[in-house]
């Protein structure tokens, strides 16, 4: 710790990394107490670093809010709510997705102005990050008064609790100090009732249904039910597998999951593995990688049922990047959206962001003469293509040739530098671009010269 420190002045951001980098180089102790006496040292530092993350980026998003004149409208365009911006960059920095980036600003100022507490409690090491959000989270719906009442309940039982014990103390407080807003909440979230879906990565996905709770009891009952008779009808499946398999048959009509179901779904695959001459995986664009056997047999059992149709994607045999198509229409659509789709993996080419494809981008915008063509397109997120039209935002395709992977640079308000590159197809090299650490650093450091 220098002088200038310990005097209190501000830690610039060459003494931050100067400290995680003695950190990085820590020698462990030489007894196991010294491992345990150093585990404990290190969480409280996490700790004490995660509480300074969250004045930081408060203080960065109060400071960004003032700098654009948020009523000034942006090439004729809807200028996009200051917030996506601003969670964007806070998104860069923390290498997560730019909604990610949007929660943490707002959490964060809500710990800095609402739960000083529990901001506190935080920055002592008595609270984890993971924890100290979830509190934030879990009184969204308070009064800044209420919520403060409940940082007060709460601090004073915060050391030692679980996440499960914590989640309950903190729900016993809301209960307590805001009856009525706890009630409005229950008839808000019963009338959100939804349906959502998550693919892993072994080839299955999640299906998450969120019900009022006595239809959920229902649905349960009738699923131990099917699992029940088809135990006492000597069925060899496992109980699990019996309610996933009853739960799709009475969505989609299939009798087994493993009957052809009637909806399009794309899978790319190189003509090597789908010949069973290969063993490169095929991808199901938006969903992710699947073994090339699975997906061999996949065709396989469509064909059978004539509910296959095969179509030929020409790439280039060195970076597997589909060949250009070119649309004389303002909007991607068609043929032209879809080698978007598939080109993008269905997945939003912003750095860090993980949501399915819902808008085809033009990099340059068309109002300045940006073609509709594959070159200057991409696949976003709703939420990333409204960010790209914030003030002091510019995008450019880096390499608009077809030899290469389809490159984007992007510059933001305050100068973060990023570069999305499009993912190969299956069936050749999976040639992704590689950053040094020179490139990581000036990515985070480099500043544009007016």
């Amino acid at each position: 710790m220098t002088a200038a420190q310990a005097d209190g002045q501000v830690w610039q951001a060459a003494d931050l990394h100067a400290l995680a980098d003695l950190l990085a180089d820590l020698t462990p102790g030489a007894t196991p107490v010294d491992h345990l006496d150093q585990l404990e040292a290190l969480e409280r530092i996490t700790s004490a670093a995660a509480a300074a993350k969250v004045v930081v980026t408060a203080t960065f998003a109060d400071a960004a809010d003032t700098e654009v004149d948020v009523d000034v409208p942006v090439s004729g365009r809807r200028t996009p709510p200051r917030a996506m911006s601003i969670g964007a960059e806070v998104a860069l920095a923390t290498m997560a997705s730019p909604h990610a980036g949007e929660q943490r600003v707002l959490l964060s100022r809500r710990l800095r102005d609402h739960l000083p507490l529990t901001l506190s409690a935080l920055a002592r090491g008595e609270l984890t990050e993971e924890r100290a959000f979830a509190i934030a989270r879990e009184v969204a719906h308070l009064t800044p008064e209420q919520r403060s009442m409940v940082d007060a309940d709460l601090v004073p039982r915060l050391a030692g609790l679980g996440d499960v014990r914590l989640r309950q103390a903190v729900r016993r407080s809301c209960l307590t100090h805001a009856a009525e807003s706890e009630t409005r909440r229950c008839r808000r979230a019963r009338a959100d009732r939804r349906v959502t879906s998550r693919a892993l990565d072994d080839g299955t996905g999640q299906l998450t249904a969120t019900l009022p709770l006595e239809v959920l009891a229902a649905v349960r009952t009738a699923l131990d039910a099917a699992a029940a008779t088809a135990r006492t009808d000597g069925d060899v499946r496992t109980a699990g597998q019996v309610r996933a398999d009853t739960l799709a048959a009475r969505i989609t009509g299939a009798e087994t999951v493993t009957d052809p179901v009637p909806v399009r779904v794309n899978l790319v695959i190189g003509v090597e593995s789908l010949l069973d001459t290969g063993t490169e995986p095929g991808l199901v664009p938006g969903e992710g990688f699947l073994p090339a056997a699975l997906c061999t047999e996949w065709v396989r059992r469509a064909s059978d049922a004539a509910k296959a149709t095969l179509r030929r994607l020409f790439a280039s045999p060195e970076d597997r990047v589909l060949v250009a198509m070119e649309s004389t229409s303002r909007r991607f659509d068609g043929q032209l959206a879809e080698l978007l789709d598939l080109r993008d993996a269905g997945t939003c080419r912003t750095p860090g962001c993980n949501a399915a494809i819902r808008h085809h981008d033009h990099i340059t915008p068309a109002a300045d003469g940006g073609p509709t063509e594959a070159a200057n397109g991409q696949g976003l997120c709703e939420r990333c293509n409204y960010v790209k039209e914030s003030p002091g935002w510019t995008s450019w395709v880096a390499d608009p040739g077809h030899k290469h992977l389809h490159e984007v640079h992007s510059v933001t308000e305050h100068l973060r530098i990023t570069r999305s590159t499009s993912p190969p197809l299956p069936g050749g090299p999976a040639g992704t671009v590689g950053y040094s650490p020179v490139e990581l650093r000036l990515a985070s450091n480099y500043t544009l010269a007016s």
